[in-house]
């Protein structure tokens, strides 16, 4: 099978995806046998931390490291890689620094032990290294390097699972919590496993790291692209957050006693949220590789079209397929897997709810490739704001299906918003593409050509190789929203 095609690469992450889906859960049954509830709790709030400032440092950069290496030359690759890596170090000493600072305050008084200071700034320390490993990483799925990257995922995963079973195995951990530290420095370990891996594969493929002076220039566009995807990610973390914790005490209006509704909404989060959203392992693969083929394509003068529809397609046809299967097995598989019966009802809205966010998911990534991420920064806040406000009025009447079905008509309208963009951006960059083909024709048939004909005919290359004429650069997006 050709490595370029489309299809090969998605079959490589989806393979990677699911080998990683059923490693974390061994690695979730063997932590639960070596490490308390207590200990395992105060790991899970140590990881909302870690999520909050993985949003920040690399979320953003990812998707236009992913963006802008797909149009970018190989010899010029240098370049990108030693301008990327200064902008996570800023973004990474603004987080680390503050959270440094005030790591026993933040312990003491919001986690509720003292004791995980130490873990949290080991944590800093994993997050620069995840911010290395990611920069690299995205390099590799944007010149379309899969197959690396899968290897590195599965390899750091691993060795991730050993270690930190090893760890707990074999050091003494009395307290709550040196048991996260103990997870933590595992995951610390296996992040210079993975850095190591790709720096390897990166050489391979690129050579030295290292650029010129004089092809500056990149910094402006990484940070254009960057800066509202980090946003967008940010504003999700902050809007998903305030759901949460917001979501026992609107239970307990509906009815349920405050134990009741933390159980009910603990069983949904580790039992119906991780079974309905399993299909995740392809939807991830087809989103992870359309964006940087979409941002090619389109700095290409191709027409991304026929990608977008064929993804959607894709997507919907295993969306539908595995949420009916679901619909029939699910509760059996929930209690045979986990001893634990799920709301049938709920459980139904939850597998609708999944269906949206897989076609979310791929559109978000089509919006990306486009070079909309403004577009997405305004859809992302608007949705989730309109789907918090859903929640506080039907979750107190509803209860758990009350939630669930907020979580659906905002995800609804998100994805309409999405939807509504591709198509227009489409529609732009088929006018433009309709455009110049008719004004080529016109000057072929006229034997001569115009000062504005001269001018559109004649392709600047793009500061990362590819040649753009300057009719298409008006319509097709490069830079933004």
């Amino acid at each position: 099978m050709n490595r370029n095609r489309i299809s090969y690469r998605v079959l490589m992450l989806f393979c990677s995806n699911t080998v990683l889906q059923i490693m974390g859960f061994a690695y979730r049954m063997a932590l639960s046998r070596e490490a308390g509830a207590l200990s395992l709790g105060l790991n899970s709030l140590v990881m909302q931390v870690y999520g909050i400032v993985v949003s920040v440092c690399i979320s953003g950069l990812n998707v236009a490291v992913t963006a802008l290496s797909s149009r970018t030359e190989k010899e010029r690759m240098g370049r990108l890689v030693l301008t990327a890596l200064p902008v996570l170090f800023a973004l990474w000493s603004a987080m680390a620094v503050p959270l440094f600072l005030l790591r026993k305050a933040l312990a003491e008084r919001v986690l509720g032990d003292g004791g995980v200071s130490s873990a949290l700034t080991l944590m800093l320390i994993c997050i620069l290294m995840t911010g290395v490993e990611n920069v690299l990483k995205s390099i590799h799925i944007g010149t379309k390097n899969v197959s690396r990257c899968a290897v590195s995922e599965i390899l750091e995963q691993g060795v991730r699972f050993v270690l930190v079973i090893l760890l707990l195995k074999n050091v003494s951990h009395p307290k709550d919590s040196f048991t996260v530290f103990l997870i933590i420095l595992g995951m610390t370990m296996s992040e210079f496993v993975s850095v190591s891996f790709l720096s390897v594969s990166y050489y391979s493929l690129f050579g030295r790291i290292s650029f010129k002076r004089s092809e500056g220039g990149v910094l402006s566009d990484l940070v254009r692209i960057a800066f509202p995807a980090t946003l967008t990610a940010v504003s999700t973390n902050v809007f998903s957050s305030v759901g949460a914790l917001i979501l026992p005490s609107l239970l307990v209006k509906f009815g349920l006693t405050s134990g009741a509704a933390v159980s009910e909404i603990g069983v949904v989060n580790t039992v119906a949220v991780p079974i309905t959203m399993f299909p995740m392992a392809l939807v991830g693969a087809v989103a992870a590789v359309i964006m940087p083929e979409i941002s090619e394509t389109v700095s290409k003068k191709g027409d991304p079209t026929g990608i977008v529809k064929k993804s959607f397609a894709a997507v919907l046809i295993t969306g539908v397929l595995s949420t009916s299967a679901l619909a029939v097995f699910g509760g059996n598989i929930a209690v045979k897997l986990f001893g634990r019966s799920v709301d049938a009802g709920v459980f139904l809205l939850l597998l609708i709810k999944a269906l949206v966010i897989f076609c979310q998911v791929v559109s978000v990534s089509v919006l990306n490739g486009l070079m909309k991420q403004k577009t997405v920064l305004l859809f992302a806040v608007t949705g989730e704001a309109y789907q918090l406000i859903l929640i506080l009025l039907l979750a107190p009447v509803l209860g758990m299906k009350g939630w669930a079905l907020g979580m659906i008509i905002g995800e609804l309208a998100r994805l309409a918003m999405n939807l509504f963009a591709v198509t227009n951006a489409l529609k732009n960059c088929g006018n433009s593409r309709g455009d110049m083909i008719k004004s080529s024709e016109n000057n072929e048939m006229r034997g001569n050509y115009g000062p504005k004909e001269k001018k559109a005919r004649v392709p600047f290359r793009l500061r990362y190789g590819a040649e753009v004429s300057d009719a298409e650069g008006e319509n097709c997006p490069r830079g933004g929203a």
